[in-house]
Protein backbone atom coordinates (compact mmCIF):
# COMPACT_ATOMS: atom_id res chain seq x y z
CA UNK A 1 0.00 0.00 0.00
CA UNK A 2 1.70 3.63 -1.30
CA UNK A 3 1.51 6.25 1.00
CA UNK A 4 0.45 8.93 -1.57
CA UNK A 5 -0.43 11.63 1.33
CA UNK A 6 -0.80 12.97 4.76
CA UNK A 7 -2.91 15.61 5.92
CA UNK A 8 -2.38 17.11 9.56
CA UNK A 9 -4.84 19.14 10.90
CA UNK A 10 -4.40 20.81 14.68
CA UNK A 11 -8.14 20.81 15.88
CA UNK A 12 -9.59 23.30 18.75
CA UNK A 13 -12.66 22.21 20.50
CA UNK A 14 -14.65 23.87 23.89
CA UNK A 15 -15.51 21.35 26.48
CA UNK A 16 -19.36 22.21 28.24
CA UNK A 17 -16.82 22.47 31.35
CA UNK A 18 -13.25 22.44 32.27
CA UNK A 19 -11.68 18.83 33.10
CA UNK A 20 -9.84 19.72 36.12
CA UNK A 21 -7.25 17.11 37.32
CA UNK A 22 -3.88 16.83 39.23
CA UNK A 23 -2.28 18.77 36.73
CA UNK A 24 -4.72 21.78 36.37
CA UNK A 25 -7.64 22.73 34.55
CA UNK A 26 -8.64 22.65 30.85
CA UNK A 27 -10.91 24.94 28.68
CA UNK A 28 -10.21 23.18 25.59
CA UNK A 29 -9.31 20.35 24.12
CA UNK A 30 -6.79 20.62 21.00
CA UNK A 31 -5.79 17.46 19.36
CA UNK A 32 -4.11 16.48 15.90
CA UNK A 33 -5.98 14.77 13.17
CA UNK A 34 -4.78 12.60 10.26
CA UNK A 35 -6.02 11.70 6.87
CA UNK A 36 -3.66 9.15 5.01
CA UNK A 37 -4.21 8.93 1.67
CA UNK A 38 -3.19 6.11 -0.90
CA UNK A 39 -4.30 6.28 -4.37
CA UNK A 40 -8.82 6.74 -3.52
CA UNK A 41 -8.88 4.90 -0.43
CA UNK A 42 -8.25 7.19 2.77
CA UNK A 43 -8.08 6.86 6.36
CA UNK A 44 -8.59 8.74 9.19
CA UNK A 45 -7.04 9.08 12.94
CA UNK A 46 -7.00 11.07 16.03
CA UNK A 47 -4.57 12.01 18.55
CA UNK A 48 -5.08 13.72 21.58
CA UNK A 49 -1.62 14.21 24.28
CA UNK A 50 -4.07 17.59 24.88
CA UNK A 51 -2.94 21.47 24.63
CA UNK A 52 -0.06 21.53 27.07
CA UNK A 53 2.92 19.29 28.32
CA UNK A 54 0.96 18.29 31.50
CA UNK A 55 -0.48 14.75 30.90
CA UNK A 56 3.35 13.82 29.04
CA UNK A 57 5.67 15.35 27.31
CA UNK A 58 3.83 16.24 24.25
CA UNK A 59 0.88 18.40 23.43
CA UNK A 60 -0.85 18.54 20.11
CA UNK A 61 1.12 21.69 18.46
CA UNK A 62 4.55 19.41 19.17
CA UNK A 63 3.26 16.42 18.33
CA UNK A 64 1.82 18.09 14.72
CA UNK A 65 5.39 19.21 13.99
CA UNK A 66 7.09 16.07 14.53
CA UNK A 67 4.44 14.16 12.38
CA UNK A 68 5.03 17.16 9.61
CA UNK A 69 8.17 17.71 9.43
CA UNK A 70 9.90 14.27 10.54
CA UNK A 71 7.26 10.98 10.47
CA UNK A 72 5.25 11.43 7.27
CA UNK A 73 8.26 12.62 5.05
CA UNK A 74 9.27 9.43 5.61
CA UNK A 75 6.16 7.79 4.97
CA UNK A 76 5.29 9.41 1.61
CA UNK A 77 5.77 7.64 -1.50
CA UNK A 78 6.84 4.32 0.32
CA UNK A 79 4.93 1.02 0.19
CA UNK A 80 4.08 -0.23 3.85
CA UNK A 81 2.45 -3.71 4.21
CA UNK A 82 1.90 -3.68 7.97
CA UNK A 83 2.07 -1.54 10.73
CA UNK A 84 5.37 -3.42 12.36
CA UNK A 85 6.77 -1.79 8.93
CA UNK A 86 5.82 1.72 9.52
CA UNK A 87 7.14 1.74 12.77
CA UNK A 88 10.46 0.17 11.77
CA UNK A 89 10.75 3.03 9.32
CA UNK A 90 9.92 5.58 12.60
CA UNK A 91 12.09 3.98 15.16
CA UNK A 92 15.15 6.08 14.88
CA UNK A 93 12.96 9.31 15.93
CA UNK A 94 13.17 9.20 19.68
CA UNK A 95 9.74 9.28 22.40
CA UNK A 96 6.98 10.84 20.79
CA UNK A 97 4.45 8.25 20.93
CA UNK A 98 1.29 10.72 20.11
CA UNK A 99 2.57 11.81 16.83
CA UNK A 100 3.71 8.23 15.87
CA UNK A 101 0.33 7.44 16.74
CA UNK A 102 -1.52 9.66 14.89
CA UNK A 103 0.42 8.33 11.52
CA UNK A 104 0.22 4.51 12.93
CA UNK A 105 -3.27 4.76 13.03
CA UNK A 106 -4.30 6.22 9.81
CA UNK A 107 -2.43 3.67 8.36
CA UNK A 108 -4.56 0.81 9.96
CA UNK A 109 -7.74 2.87 8.90
CA UNK A 110 -5.94 3.33 5.58
CA UNK A 111 -5.33 -0.19 5.25
CA UNK A 112 -9.18 -1.45 6.09
CA UNK A 113 -10.46 0.86 3.76
CA UNK A 114 -8.08 -0.82 0.58
CA UNK A 115 -9.29 -4.12 1.89
CA UNK A 116 -12.90 -3.79 2.72
CA UNK A 117 -12.85 -4.59 5.86
CA UNK A 118 -13.87 -3.15 9.36
CA UNK A 119 -11.12 -1.73 11.69
CA UNK A 120 -12.65 -4.89 13.78
CA UNK A 121 -11.62 -6.93 11.55
CA UNK A 122 -8.22 -5.61 11.11
CA UNK A 123 -7.14 -6.15 14.61
CA UNK A 124 -8.80 -9.28 15.64
CA UNK A 125 -11.27 -7.96 18.17
CA UNK A 126 -14.92 -9.89 18.74
CA UNK A 127 -17.29 -7.87 16.88
CA UNK A 128 -20.38 -6.88 20.00
CA UNK A 129 -21.04 -4.59 23.00
CA UNK A 130 -18.39 -3.47 25.15
CA UNK A 131 -19.06 -1.67 28.26
CA UNK A 132 -17.95 1.65 29.51
CA UNK A 133 -17.46 3.30 32.87
CA UNK A 134 -17.95 6.72 34.40
CA UNK A 135 -15.85 9.23 35.73
CA UNK A 136 -15.49 12.51 37.54
CA UNK A 137 -13.11 15.42 38.11
CA UNK A 138 -12.15 17.46 40.60
CA UNK A 139 -15.71 19.28 41.92
CA UNK A 140 -16.37 22.43 43.61
CA UNK A 141 -17.63 20.36 46.49
CA UNK A 142 -18.27 16.84 47.61
CA UNK A 143 -22.35 17.81 47.65
CA UNK A 144 -21.48 18.39 43.56
CA UNK A 145 -19.48 15.47 43.32
CA UNK A 146 -22.16 12.62 45.11
CA UNK A 147 -25.05 14.42 42.96
CA UNK A 148 -22.88 13.26 40.08
CA UNK A 149 -21.61 9.96 41.16
CA UNK A 150 -25.65 9.01 42.18
CA UNK A 151 -26.63 10.52 38.50
CA UNK A 152 -24.21 7.81 36.59
CA UNK A 153 -25.33 4.80 39.22
CA UNK A 154 -28.77 5.61 38.06
CA UNK A 155 -28.15 5.38 34.45
CA UNK A 156 -26.85 2.31 34.65
CA UNK A 157 -23.11 2.46 35.36
CA UNK A 158 -21.10 0.05 37.50
CA UNK A 159 -18.38 1.39 37.98
CA UNK A 160 -17.19 5.47 38.39
CA UNK A 161 -13.69 6.44 38.48
CA UNK A 162 -12.38 9.55 40.81
CA UNK A 163 -9.73 12.20 40.37
CA UNK A 164 -7.42 12.25 43.27
CA UNK A 165 -5.08 14.57 44.18
CA UNK A 166 -3.59 16.84 47.42
CA UNK A 167 -6.27 18.04 49.37
CA UNK A 168 -9.01 16.09 47.11
CA UNK A 169 -8.06 12.40 48.33
CA UNK A 170 -8.92 10.65 51.70
CA UNK A 171 -12.08 13.53 52.76
CA UNK A 172 -13.39 12.81 49.24
CA UNK A 173 -13.12 8.99 49.38
CA UNK A 174 -14.65 9.03 53.38
CA UNK A 175 -17.57 11.74 51.65
CA UNK A 176 -18.03 9.32 48.44
CA UNK A 177 -17.92 5.65 50.59
CA UNK A 178 -20.39 7.20 53.45
CA UNK A 179 -22.84 7.38 50.63
CA UNK A 180 -22.24 4.58 48.35
CA UNK A 181 -20.71 1.44 50.88
CA UNK A 182 -21.02 -0.90 48.42
CA UNK A 183 -20.52 0.44 44.94
CA UNK A 184 -17.28 0.21 42.29
CA UNK A 185 -14.74 2.54 42.28
CA UNK A 186 -11.42 3.18 41.50
CA UNK A 187 -9.10 6.80 41.95
CA UNK A 188 -6.80 8.12 39.36
CA UNK A 189 -4.02 10.16 40.74
CA UNK A 190 -2.47 11.38 37.65
CA UNK A 191 0.97 10.85 38.81
CA UNK A 192 0.53 13.04 41.77
CA UNK A 193 1.65 11.67 44.45
CA UNK A 194 5.85 11.28 45.33
CA UNK A 195 7.22 7.66 46.34
CA UNK A 196 9.59 9.30 48.57
CA UNK A 197 7.76 10.96 50.42
CA UNK A 198 6.44 9.67 53.89
CA UNK A 199 3.33 11.96 54.02
CA UNK A 200 2.25 10.56 50.58
CA UNK A 201 3.18 6.77 51.06
CA UNK A 202 1.09 7.03 54.25
CA UNK A 203 -2.18 8.87 52.20
CA UNK A 204 -2.10 6.00 49.70
CA UNK A 205 -2.28 3.13 52.50
CA UNK A 206 -5.07 4.51 53.96
CA UNK A 207 -6.83 4.97 50.34
CA UNK A 208 -5.78 0.78 50.46
CA UNK A 209 -8.89 0.96 52.94
CA UNK A 210 -11.55 2.28 50.88
CA UNK A 211 -12.38 -1.20 48.87
CA UNK A 212 -11.45 0.34 46.00
CA UNK A 213 -11.41 -1.80 42.30
CA UNK A 214 -7.29 -0.05 41.95
CA UNK A 215 -5.32 3.12 42.36
CA UNK A 216 -4.50 4.33 39.10
CA UNK A 217 -1.22 5.73 38.09
CA UNK A 218 0.02 7.36 41.71
CA UNK A 219 3.50 7.55 41.00
CA UNK A 220 5.37 10.24 38.48
CA UNK A 221 5.19 9.23 34.85
CA UNK A 222 7.75 6.07 34.12
CA UNK A 223 8.39 4.80 37.46
CA UNK A 224 7.72 1.13 37.08
CA UNK A 225 10.15 0.23 39.86
CA UNK A 226 8.20 2.26 42.80
CA UNK A 227 4.58 0.73 41.47
CA UNK A 228 6.60 -3.04 42.34
CA UNK A 229 7.40 -1.82 45.26
CA UNK A 230 4.41 -0.23 46.58
CA UNK A 231 2.00 -2.84 45.04
CA UNK A 232 3.74 -5.34 47.62
CA UNK A 233 2.57 -3.50 50.53
CA UNK A 234 -1.12 -2.63 49.78
CA UNK A 235 -4.09 -5.07 48.48
CA UNK A 236 -5.79 -2.87 45.97
CA UNK A 237 -4.27 -3.49 42.60
CA UNK A 238 -2.25 -0.44 41.30
CA UNK A 239 -3.42 0.65 37.45
CA UNK A 240 -0.31 2.16 35.24
CA UNK A 241 -1.31 4.25 32.84
CA UNK A 242 0.96 7.24 31.73
CA UNK A 243 3.71 4.82 32.96
CA UNK A 244 3.13 2.72 29.48
CA UNK A 245 4.13 4.62 26.63
CA UNK A 246 6.28 1.76 24.77
CA UNK A 247 5.57 -2.00 24.54
CA UNK A 248 8.95 -2.78 26.64
CA UNK A 249 7.21 -0.36 29.46
CA UNK A 250 4.78 -3.30 29.77
CA UNK A 251 6.80 -5.94 30.05
CA UNK A 252 9.36 -4.43 32.58
CA UNK A 253 5.90 -4.44 34.53
CA UNK A 254 5.34 -7.73 33.70
CA UNK A 255 8.37 -9.40 35.05
CA UNK A 256 8.58 -6.88 37.79
CA UNK A 257 4.82 -7.73 39.23
CA UNK A 258 4.60 -3.87 39.30
CA UNK A 259 0.20 -3.73 38.61
CA UNK A 260 -2.85 -5.77 38.33
CA UNK A 261 -4.03 -3.54 35.86
CA UNK A 262 -2.85 -1.34 32.83
CA UNK A 263 -5.24 1.10 31.41
CA UNK A 264 -4.17 1.25 27.17
CA UNK A 265 -4.44 4.75 25.99
CA UNK A 266 -3.88 3.34 22.24
CA UNK A 267 -2.49 7.27 20.94
CA UNK A 268 -0.74 7.12 24.30
CA UNK A 269 1.43 3.99 23.22
CA UNK A 270 2.09 5.11 19.90
CA UNK A 271 -0.69 3.40 18.49
CA UNK A 272 -2.56 0.03 17.96
CA UNK A 273 0.25 -2.14 17.01
CA UNK A 274 1.77 -1.28 20.35
CA UNK A 275 -1.52 -1.51 21.76
CA UNK A 276 -1.91 -5.11 20.57
CA UNK A 277 1.09 -5.91 21.53
CA UNK A 278 1.02 -4.86 24.93
CA UNK A 279 -2.11 -6.30 25.64
CA UNK A 280 -0.51 -9.41 24.28
CA UNK A 281 1.96 -9.35 26.97
CA UNK A 282 -0.79 -8.72 29.69
CA UNK A 283 -2.50 -11.20 29.08
CA UNK A 284 0.11 -13.53 29.18
CA UNK A 285 0.88 -12.07 33.00
CA UNK A 286 -2.28 -12.12 34.25
CA UNK A 287 -2.61 -8.45 33.81
CA UNK A 288 -6.02 -7.26 33.40
CA UNK A 289 -6.55 -4.33 30.69
CA UNK A 290 -8.99 -1.58 29.76
CA UNK A 291 -8.90 1.02 26.91
CA UNK A 292 -8.71 5.01 27.87
CA UNK A 293 -9.14 7.68 26.21
CA UNK A 294 -7.88 11.56 26.00
CA UNK A 295 -11.25 13.17 25.74
CA UNK A 296 -10.67 12.87 21.96
CA UNK A 297 -13.70 13.34 19.30
CA UNK A 298 -15.87 10.50 18.14
CA UNK A 299 -12.90 9.95 15.42
CA UNK A 300 -10.90 8.75 18.19
CA UNK A 301 -13.22 7.00 20.24
CA UNK A 302 -14.91 4.99 18.03
CA UNK A 303 -11.18 3.54 17.83
CA UNK A 304 -11.15 2.63 21.03
CA UNK A 305 -14.25 1.36 21.13
CA UNK A 306 -13.18 -1.56 18.29
CA UNK A 307 -9.55 -1.75 20.73
CA UNK A 308 -11.80 -2.52 23.93
CA UNK A 309 -13.33 -5.39 22.47
CA UNK A 310 -10.29 -7.28 22.17
CA UNK A 311 -9.88 -10.24 24.62
CA UNK A 312 -8.42 -9.50 28.43
CA UNK A 313 -9.88 -6.51 28.26
CA UNK A 314 -11.56 -7.24 31.46
CA UNK A 315 -12.53 -3.63 33.10
CA UNK A 316 -15.47 -1.25 32.01
CA UNK A 317 -13.67 0.91 29.70
CA UNK A 318 -13.44 4.87 29.88
CA UNK A 319 -15.18 6.05 26.73
CA UNK A 320 -17.79 8.74 25.88
CA UNK A 321 -19.84 9.91 23.10
CA UNK A 322 -18.13 13.60 22.63
CA UNK A 323 -21.39 14.98 23.04
CA UNK A 324 -21.12 14.65 26.78
CA UNK A 325 -18.01 16.34 26.40
CA UNK A 326 -18.08 19.17 24.09
CA UNK A 327 -21.38 21.47 23.00
CA UNK A 328 -20.17 21.35 18.99
CA UNK A 329 -18.75 17.96 17.09
CA UNK A 330 -17.20 18.11 13.83
CA UNK A 331 -17.70 14.32 12.72
CA UNK A 332 -19.66 12.73 9.69
CA UNK A 333 -21.25 10.79 12.34
CA UNK A 334 -21.47 10.34 16.69
CA UNK A 335 -20.62 7.65 18.71
CA UNK A 336 -24.09 6.16 19.80
CA UNK A 337 -25.15 4.02 22.70
CA UNK A 338 -26.42 0.89 21.82
CA UNK A 339 -27.96 -0.04 25.47
CA UNK A 340 -27.31 2.24 28.51
CA UNK A 341 -23.49 1.90 29.09
CA UNK A 342 -22.44 0.16 26.34
CA UNK A 343 -21.41 0.78 22.76
CA UNK A 344 -21.36 -1.66 20.27
CA UNK A 345 -18.58 -2.17 17.73
CA UNK A 346 -18.81 -0.49 14.29
CA UNK A 347 -19.60 -2.10 10.54
CA UNK A 348 -18.48 0.71 8.96
CA UNK A 349 -15.70 -0.36 6.02
CA UNK A 350 -12.58 1.60 7.03
CA UNK A 351 -12.24 4.40 9.72
CA UNK A 352 -15.30 3.83 12.05
CA UNK A 353 -16.22 7.74 12.46
CA UNK A 354 -14.99 10.38 10.53
CA UNK A 355 -14.39 13.92 10.52
CA UNK A 356 -17.03 16.00 8.36
CA UNK A 357 -14.53 18.46 6.71
CA UNK A 358 -16.95 21.53 6.77
CA UNK A 359 -17.65 21.43 10.30
CA UNK A 360 -14.19 20.73 11.15
CA UNK A 361 -12.90 23.54 9.00
CA UNK A 362 -13.72 26.23 11.51
CA UNK A 363 -12.20 24.81 14.41
CA UNK A 364 -8.44 24.37 12.95
CA UNK A 365 -5.64 25.97 14.61
CA UNK A 366 -2.98 24.76 12.13
CA UNK A 367 -2.84 22.46 8.57
CA UNK A 368 -0.26 20.98 6.53
CA UNK A 369 -0.22 18.67 3.81
CA UNK A 370 2.64 16.11 2.90
CA UNK A 371 2.77 14.55 -0.02
CA UNK A 372 1.31 15.00 -3.38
Amino acid sequence: MKIDRIELYVVQNRFWRPWRTAYGSDAFNRVLMARMVSGEHEGWSESSPLGAPTYCYEYADGAFEIARDFLAPALIGQDIGSARELNERLVHYKGNPFAKAAVEMAWWTLAADCEGKTLGQMIGNTPGEIEVGEGFGIADSFDDLIKDIGGAFDKGYSRVKLKMAHGWDIEMLKAVRSTFPTQRFHVDANSSYDPSDPEDLAILKQVDKFGLAMIEQPFRVGDIYSAAKFQQQIDTPICLDESIFDVWQAEQAAELKACGYINIKPARVGGIQNSLDINRICEQAGIGCWIGGMMESDVGKSMCVEMAALSNMVYPHDVTPSVENYPEVFTDSVLEWSSPCHFHTSERVGTPIRPDMLKMREKIAKSAIVGE
